[in-house]
């Protein structure tokens, strides 16, 4: 109540004022009710602002969240498929890619056996006849036959 009639008295201080300032004084209470409109525009404003601002940061972080929680939801959906496929698959007896990659390094491993064993061997180089051993040799002049 007290604050009604201190706008009650201040109303009446500026109708007293601005009859015995004249026209210059009401062109003053203009003004000042420009500015101060002005002023509390700008407050109004600056106060509309913030509060934009903070719902914006309130609905960015909840998007966000509910972002990450749709991610991790995503990645769990993911990782169930990936468990269920490769249990199916192993109950089919389809190799995991490990087994794959064992048994290709294993018939590389063969291919380079098989393919070292067929290779022609290098004939060793012939000089001439043949001699026999010492020890054929003198089995042979035992015999009476000559040593060849």
């Amino acid at each position: 109540m007290q604050a009604v009639q201190q706008v009650w008295l201040a109303g009446m201080g500026a109708i007293a004022r601005a009859q015995k300032e004249g026209p210059a004084g009401f062109q003053d209470a203009v003004a000042e009710g420009i500015k101060l409109f002005s002023q509390s525009g700008t407050r109004a404003q600056r106060r509309v602002r913030d509060a934009l601002g903070a719902a914006q940061e309130t609905l960015q972080s909840r998007v966000g969240g509910a972002r990450d929680q749709a991610q991790e939801t995503w990645d769990n959906l993911e990782a169930l498929f990936q468990s269920r496929v490769q249990r199916a698959m192993h109950q089919l007896g389809v190799p995991t890619a490990a087994e794959i990659r064992e048994l290709t390094r294993r018939v590389s491993e063969l291919n380079e056996t098989v393919m070292a064993s067929s290779r022609p061997r290098r004939a060793a180089k012939k000089t001439g006849p043949k001699r026999k051993s010492p020890a054929k040799r003198r089995v042979s002049a035992k015999r009476g036959r000559k040593p060849g």
